[in-house]
């Protein structure tokens, strides 16, 4: 990756938890399907850190079937009711997608063991 692709990827980093939806957002999902590993972590660590905003975004991308496994995936990262709510809609889907939510479920489901098991921490 070189570094004009770098600076796109941060400063749609930048404009997606400044302005929020938009271009920028569905630039950086996208780039989570990137085969160059920099890139990918570029577009995953803003859109988890937007947690509920990026779960907006993901529903937008599976309803336009723009949706990847690698963006639903992030769900799991991000957690919550509504991540839940949609990677269960999202499992029903034959293929990649569904089995990327399915996996995602059960990370999810393994995470809420293991934080009952640790009192809750």
């Amino acid at each position: 990756m070189g570094l004009g692709a770098s600076l796109k990827l941060v400063g749609a980093g930048f404009a997606w938890r400044a302005f929020g939806p938009g271009p920028a957002g569905r630039a950086l999902l996208d780039a989570t399907a990137s085969k160059d590993e920099q890139e990918r972590m570029l577009a995953v660590i803003p859109l988890v850190k937007a947690g509920e905003r990026t779960v907006e975004l993901i529903g937008e991308a599976a309803e336009r079937g723009t949706l990847t496994p690698q963006g639903v995936r992030l769900l799991a990262d991000i957690g919550g009711g509504r991540s839940k709510t949609l990677l269960t809609e999202i499992a029903t889907h034959p293929g990649d997608l569904g089995e990327a939510a399915t996996l995602s479920l059960e990370t999810l489901r393994r995470r809420e063991v293991w934080r009952e098991d640790d009192g809750g921490h």
